[in-house]
């Protein structure tokens, strides 16, 4: 087991700032200047307890979540942020920070996995984070604050005890926290986009809709990510078949 060290992240962003797939997400290098690294710097990168058929399933569906995230920290410490007050900024500052780590996180744990057999698909990626994109800030932040329900709603059955993953201690533990994480989120970037005049209904519609975009997004790694849903028991059982 290592940890992620502030050193760690501060060399990975040049590295994660270069990645092909993070430019296709942004369509330009992020706008990491001025972000600080977070406490996720302590969070252990580890799979151990996970076999080899179980690691590809998670090195397959890790990029999809990767590029998310990359996205996010553009989202909230870019434009955005410019067109809002300044207590609203604050918000979203720190939520950058998290988003940050998240994604250096992805990026490390990422490395000591095999390489993805499905990677996404840089056009469906750069279709998907387009549309998520609105010049007007309610629409925006309720926008993501539906991406981030649809992960929370996407990583709640891989996380459940007795599942696969809570056989790696340490990654149910960093994966547990970024969940909790992007729930905080969802309840912040919502209630800010219904100050700025976002209808309950609106965001409800958005939900659904931005949902299924994600799950359809998904569809490479589906079974992966079913497999990695299953409780201990039957993924064994499957294992041994």
């Amino acid at each position: 087991m290592r940890t992620l060290s502030a050193q760690d992240l501060t060399a990975a962003l040049p590295i994660i700032e270069g990645t092909a797939m993070r430019n296709v997400c942004l369509e330009y290098t992020p706008a990491w200047t001025g972000v600080s690294v977070p406490a996720w710097t302590d969070m252990a990168v580890d799979s151990h307890g996970l076999n080899d058929s179980q690691r590809q399933d998670l090195a397959d569906v890790l990029p999809y979540l990767a590029c998310g995230e990359a996205s996010a920290v553009h989202a909230f410490s870019g434009r955005l942020s410019q067109q809002l007050p300044l207590a609203a900024r604050a918000i979203l500052s720190a939520i950058a920070q998290d988003e940050m780590g998240h994604a250096l996180w992805i990026e490390a744990l990422q490395k000591t996995l095999p390489p993805p057999q499905r990677p996404p698909q840089a056009a469906r990626l750069l279709m998907f984070f387009r549309r998520l994109e609105s010049a007007q800030p309610a629409e925006h932040l309720a926008h993501v604050a539906a991406l981030d329900r649809a992960v929370c709603q996407l990583l709640h059955p891989m996380l459940r005890r007795g599942g696969v993953i809570s056989q790696a201690p340490d990654l149910h533990r960093a994966l547990c926290a970024l969940r909790q994480d992007e729930a905080r989120h969802v309840r912040m970037s919502r209630a800010m986009a219904q100050q700025l005049g976002m209808s309950a209904g609106r965001q409800a519609l958005l939900n659904q809709s931005i949902g299924a975009r994600l799950l359809g997004l998904l569809q490479p790694v589906r079974p992966a990510l079913a497999r990695l849903s299953l409780g201990h028991r039957a993924a064994s059982w499957r294992e041994a078949a």
